[in-house]
């Protein structure tokens, strides 16, 4: 469950497009890192796009990929820009799959509304559920690889705060969902503007600030800045946004700087305490689970590695190491100078605690105690330090009474990258890594995940002959759920609604079981969009190759409810000074073409249009979209009208396309400029797609047409380029 876009290419050369990556990174104040297998720009606090690298013969395929709905649509917005001034620098090839199409179609409100929103209250639902099936904790887009924070019963753990879920479903009930979503996303709207600052910091003093002194360390006084000079940044721009004083002025105070007046801002209120590093929180070392202040630094040295208080008085410090080692050979370290203090058992471990003692001179002096942990695999190491042997004792004799240790089932690693793979949408990896599993060795939960990537592949046999493999005992409601789901889109609507209502039995809250139903009961059946075979694809990029040119970029098209257009864009060249555009699926569908004109096999067609070399191509405002839009709009009127559309067409609009032109209708004719043969593409079974160019026109040219016909006005037009010019003269004043 996650919103983003991903980038695609191949190139020869992976020093040239990094160099891209830091003229992108330099000009919009923002940093580039590299590596050999990847890169990564960092746009803002939380914000990024990697770009992983995987040799492919003699190329390197790019895969680029951004994680939007952590921070925002606004985010979303800016890391789109961000992409495109990319593509435009490093000047290959890109495809582009963005989740909400805003690549495509730049509308920020449809975006946001439609995709952020959903996904917010869609996450805060699902905590919901977790936290009624007996989850006493979870989290929302949290790396558990830093620490976890303490638990707090019915309650998640997110970036931005602990929230309770079910508190926040009630607030959306009441308040809407923009007022939950401006305090949610880090960045919710088109600007970075005073929201974006206070959130920022806000989601910086939950998660980083250690609320120490910034003499302490580098990184106190490094996220004290931080959080500092974006919160003053925000009061700078909006006094009347709700602030966290309590906070701002202990930061002040932890950085010696003096405070701006707070007195008169409106107060910020949370349900807790801001900071989950002002308790304490639990680090992970292999399978086994530790707790520490959480204002201790990390640190790492060449011999040691581990954690500290950096305080000057009543110290502490916490180095650690680790193996992983056979069961059977793994033992306590045992040595005659070491006094035990306590042997504890917990669950899936055991650990001994050792008094190791310290200096001779004075009670304040370094004293050592040591813990030797034994879990599943795994030898673990303690060296506990402190100042003074009462405290050593107190810290360590607390330190292990809260050690945990997890034990691993043999398929728990398998199902967590599931989940990922499910989540960045590689449903054969799904498949191809269950199907490795021996079948005697599959457990209903296996059989429910390999169904789920049938259905997401639309296969939806298989998914069924899965599905029916799971005991009765084992059939809940997400088993029916599933089971529907492949009936449904099989078109087999008794039989899905039989599965959904079963479902629906055993959780009657699953507002998508009741949709579902109400599809079923309608009789109204999914859509499944026509597509072109295979070979009539390759046929038709060839085409497209030898006689229009070969493109470096292709808006694809995200949702599908007929057919399938995406669009090609052709860069401008020396000898073809102009944008080629062609749509890809409108002939996947056969026009309902008169019967007396069935010998000319004009029931499949395809739409080029020609763009100045200068038109912003990436711009999705309508004054330089239109012209893509309206490809698609032409694409699906035939269907739409169950019609057809062919040389000599003219299909007006009502009014200008856009604010900066005239033009308010098209006409279709053969494409200009391409030597022949480019305007029918003959499939391998023998049916031919042709090809037509959209001009626009004016109103009077339309009128003209109509009162006389195509070949009139187009004598009249014998002057005009191809290439649109949206100020061109107008053949019929």
């Amino acid at each position: 469950m996650s919103i983003g876009f991903r980038l695609t290419t191949k190139c020869k050369n992976i020093s040239s497009f990094q160099e891209s990556l830091d003229a992108v990174a330099a000009r919009n104040n923002i940093s580039a890192s590299h590596t050999e297998d990847y890169s990564e720009l960092s746009l803002c606090r939380l914000g990024n796009i990697f770009f992983n690298y995987e040799p492919e013969g003699d190329e390197i395929v790019i895969a680029g990929d951004c994680q939007t709905n952590l921070l925002g649509a606004g985010f979303h917005k800016y890391a789109t820009e961000i992409a495109c001034e990319l593509i435009r620098q490093s000047e290959l090839s890109f495809e582009v799959e963005d989740d909400t199409e805003y690549y495509e179609h730049r509308d920020f409100e449809r975006m946001r509304s439609e995709h952020f929103y959903p996904w917010l209250k869609a996450i805060m639902k699902l905590c919901c559920e977790r936290m009624e099936q007996g989850s006493d904790m979870s989290a929302i887009c949290w790396d558990y690889n830093k620490y976890i924070p303490q638990g707090v019963k019915g309650t998640v753990v997110s970036p931005f705060g602990r929230i309770n879920p079910h508190h926040f479903m009630e607030r959306i009930e009441n308040e809407g969902i923009e007022t939950l979503a401006n305090e949610f996303f880090m960045w919710n709207n088109e600007e970075r503007d005073a929201q974006f600052y206070r959130n920022i910091a806000l989601s910086a003093l939950w998660e980083d600030c250690y609320f120490m002194p910034s003499a302490r360390s580098d990184a106190d006084e490094e996220i004290n800045a931080f959080i500092i000079g974006n919160l003053e940044k925000a009061i700078e721009m909006d006094d009347s946004l709700p602030f966290p004083k309590e906070d701002y002025l202990l930061l002040c105070r932890l950085a010696e700087q003096e405070p701006i007046d707070v007195s008169f801002l409106p107060d910020y209120v949370h349900e807790f305490p801001i900071g989950y590093r002002k308790g304490k929180v639990t680090y992970k070392l292999g399978n086994l689970s530790f707790d520490l202040p959480g204002h201790y630094l990390y640190f790492e040295e060449e011999d040691s590695r581990g954690y500290y208080d950096g305080v000057d008085e009543n110290w502490h410090v916490v180095r650690t190491l680790a193996y992983s080692i056979p069961d059977d050979e793994v033992n306590y370290l045992e040595d005659n100078e070491n006094v035990l203090v306590e042997e504890k058992f917990f669950n899936n471990g055991k650990c001994r605690l050792y008094d190791l003692g310290g200096e001779e001179d004075g009670s304040d002096s370094e004293y050592v105690c040591q813990c030797q942990i034994i879990t599943e695999h795994q030898f673990t190491l303690f060296t506990i330090s402190c100042e003074g042997k009462e405290e050593a004792m107190a810290f360590s004799t607390d330190f292990v009474e809260h050690l945990t240790a997890s034990k691993e089932d043999k398929y728990d690693k398998l199902l967590e990258q599931i989940e990922q793979w499910h989540t960045d949408d590689e449903e054969q990896k799904i498949v191809d890594a269950i199907l490795a599993i021996p079948e005697e060795e599959w457990n209903a939960e296996l059989i429910g995940l390999l169904a789920r990537a049938y259905n997401n592949q639309e296969e939806y046999l298989k998914a069924i002959d899965c599905l029916l493999t799971v005991e009765e005992e084992d059939k809940d409601a997400l088993w029916f759920y599933r089971l529907g789901y492949a009936y449904y889109y099989m078109n087999q609507l008794e039989k899905a609604q039989k599965a959904f209502e079963r479902s629906l039995e055993l959780d009657p809250d699953d507002d998508d079981v009741k949709e579902f139903i109400d599809l079923c009961k309608s009789g109204e059946s999914p859509y499944n969009p026509e597509m072109y075979e295979a070979e009539e694809m390759d046929a038709l990029e060839a085409h497209i190759d030898k006689y229009f040119g070969k493109s470096k970029n292709v808006f694809h098209e995200i949702a599908s409810p007929d057919i399938h257009v995406d669009i090609y864009i052709i860069e401008p060249t020396r000898k073809r000074n102009y944008y080629t555009l062609i749509t890809s699926g409108m002939g996947a569908h056969r026009m309902n073409v008169p019967q007396e004109l069935a010998e000319y096999k004009l029931e499949r067609a395809e739409l080029v249009i020609y763009l100045p070399a200068d038109w912003n191509i990436y711009d999705h405002s309508e004054k330089n979209y239109w012209p893509l839009r309206w490809l698609k709009i032409l694409a699906r009127l035939p269907i739409e009208e169950d019609s057809w559309l062919g040389w000599g067409h003219t299909v007006p609009n009502g009014e200008p396309f856009a604010e900066n032109t005239r033009f308010s209708g098209v006409m279709l004719i053969n494409p200009e400029t391409m030597k022949k043969g480019a305007d029918v593409c003959r499939l391998p079974n023998g049916e031919e797609v042709n090809f037509y160019q959209v001009i626009p026109l004016y109103e009077e040219e339309m009128n003209f047409k109509i009162a006389h016909n195509a070949e009139a006005l187009l004598e009249k037009m014998d002057e005009v380029s191809p290439i649109v010019d949206i100020r061109r003269a107008s053949v019929c004043e």
